[in-house]
């Protein structure tokens, strides 16, 4: 990995605040991503043994947080690259808090992230190259500048006899499909090559287009971060500075 920094141009960083999103070019090299998605792939197989390794099936096949176990995917989650675009977006220090990586097209239901991760913004690495065929993202330009759906709207708090997937699929996601009606803008599909970044706001209502081809793999990891200065986080979970110091650090209330 390169310890080379580069910010935002003046486009990009307009595209950012105006989109929502920004797509950043060639950050990682296609050799950089070949072995990562090989790694990736060894541990699905089981052809790689990892302490804690563990996959959800679940949007696309999935890994949860597994930065907390994988130095490779902690390397990424960290890399020096990410580190000016996500500082100059958040006018403000990011620090790291949750990855998932996708082995295939999710097909995830429109959403915005802050509903789950307060003060979020998202770098979602394209492991190989995402085109219409094997479900790239979905996004609403400009939603990040409309109405956030917060779990006050949408409590997390289950009803009798309803588990979390049916709180998503009941209540959450109309509410969002219902939000992203109100701001009569259309969806846009995001195409991208081997080692982009997309840069996106955590309002942002997004989503997982359909895999046209199936069976076709869509390797991406979706890195997470907040500013170093919220005070609205509410896990317990560690927040992971560019230079590798954690500390835990949120809101009680």
């Amino acid at each position: 990995m390169t310890s080379k920094q580069v910010g935002l141009t003046n486009t990009q960083r307009t595209c950012y605040q105006t989109k929502g999103y920004v797509v950043l070019e060639s950050v990682f090299t296609q050799k950089e991503c070949r072995r990562y998605v090989e790694h990736l792939e060894d541990l699905s197989a089981g052809r790689k043994k990892l302490d804690g390794f563990f996959q959800q099936n679940k949007y696309g096949y999935r890994t949860f947080n597994q930065h907390l176990y994988d130095p490779i995917v902690l390397e990424f989650l960290i890399d020096s690259r990410l580190h000016q675009p996500l500082a100059d977006c958040f006018e403000d220090e990011p620090e790291a808090i949750q990855t998932m990586h996708f082995y295939e097209g999710s097909e995830h239901p429109l959403h915005q992230d802050q509903y789950y991760l307060p003060d979020c913004m998202s770098a979602w690495i394209a492991m190989v190259d995402v085109d219409e065929f094997n479900g790239p993202l979905v996004v609403q330009p400009g939603s990040h500048k409309r109405r956030l759906i917060t779990k006050t709207d949408v409590p997390m708090t289950l009803q009798p006899d309803e588990t979390y997937e049916l709180q998503q699929t009941n209540r959450y996601f109309p509410k969002v499909k219902e939000v992203f009606c109100e701001n009569g803008i259309d969806e846009v599909k995001v195409f991208v090559n081997q080692g982009d970044v997309v840069l996106f706001h955590g309002k942002l209502i997004h989503g997982g287009a359909p895999v046209l081809k199936p069976g076709t793999r869509r390797h991406a990891l979706a890195c997470h971060y907040i500013p170093y200065s919220s005070e609205n986080w509410d896990r317990d979970w560690e927040r992971i500075s560019f230079d590798g110091n954690r500390r835990i650090h949120f809101n009680k209330a």
